[in-house]
């Protein structure tokens, strides 16, 4: 490694990630994280230091110590008062001391302060033993179901697999098949060579992220003019090998399916597109291919 790939593998660990997080609803948030290895040195580092930690704070030492420092019995206090003048005995008798013993509590009593409530407003409560309040029952709402995901690379993830030939979609979970779909796929066929060729493009790609496409336009050049809702309800973009714009998205003209239609994306129809939603995710394997 020289010089020039030693300072561009410092500045890839330390320059901040964008990460889309879905929250449901087809809502997604962006967040700034840094390079998975350099948050891997910090867990590992944050283990380390919590171990010596709690090792130092456990050691035999600090155990004697403890044992030493803790009262064997209750111990007591001795205070001698001498009784008053008027109260002493005959001057032949020496004057006696009282002795009051008075113990000492070496462990006070847990005591939870309770602030006012209807039954007691106004006023605090002191009791001798915590209570447990019991959670609020909450709401019953309806849950959209999610599909769990599986891990990227794990035997049990989803993955999208088109072929172009066929004009179908496949959506697997492993090696299984999952459900089929058909689409339309550009006008020409082939790899995509260069922009506005019209062509799908032929690889390996994922998912960079799922946009809600159901206020979108675009003009087809057709003489009908801008179509609102021609990307249908929900468009996802693919890291197509620095083309952009290529993406898998509904239509505007389900009857288009089962031909080379498209200026390069892959198209289904809205139902299919929403259905295929529940499974797709950011950086899911997306497989293009010609036969």
């Amino acid at each position: 490694m020289n010089k020039e790939d030693a300072k561009e593998l410092i500045r890839d660990l330390f320059t901040l990630r964008t990460v889309w997080i879905d929250q449901g609803g087809g809502k997604w948030k962006v967040k700034r994280r840094f390079h998975p290895f350099l948050r891997s040195i910090f867990w590992v580092a944050a283990v380390i230091i919590g171990a010596g930690i709690y090792s130092g704070l456990n050691s035999p030492g600090n155990s004697e110590a403890v044992a030493s420092s803790a009262p064997q019995s209750q111990p007591v206090q001795v205070v001698t008062a001498r009784l008053p003048e008027a109260e002493r005995p005959a001057p032949q008798v020496q004057p006696e001391r009282q002795q009051v013993v008075i113990p000492i509590s070496t462990r006070p009593k847990r005591a939870e302060i309770v602030l006012p409530s209807e039954q007691n407003p106004g006023t605090d409560r002191i009791i001798t033993r915590p209570q447990t309040l019991k959670p609020q029952e909450a709401k019953p709402q309806e849950v959209k179901p999610r599909i769990r995901q599986a891990r990227s690379g794990s035997d049990e993830g989803y993955r999208i697999d088109v072929n172009k030939s066929t004009y179908t979609l496949t959506l697997y979970r492993g090696s299984e098949p999952v459900k089929e779909y058909p689409i339309a796929v550009g006008r020409n066929p082939g790899d995509k060579k260069r922009v506005g060729d019209n062509r799908t493009p032929v690889g390996n790609f994922r998912i960079v992220s799922i946009e809600n496409a159901s206020s979108w336009s675009h003009d087809f050049r057709d003489g009908k003019g801008k179509i609102k809702g021609a990307y249908g309800p929900w468009f996802f973009r693919l890291d197509a090998k620095g083309w952009k714009g290529i993406g898998i998205h509904g239509t505007h003209d389900p009857d288009s399916r089962g031909t080379m239609a498209t200026e390069g994306c892959i198209r289904l129809s809205n139902e299919d597109i929403s259905e295929l939603r529940q499974f797709a995710r950011v950086n899911m394997p997306v497989t293009i291919r010609e036969y």
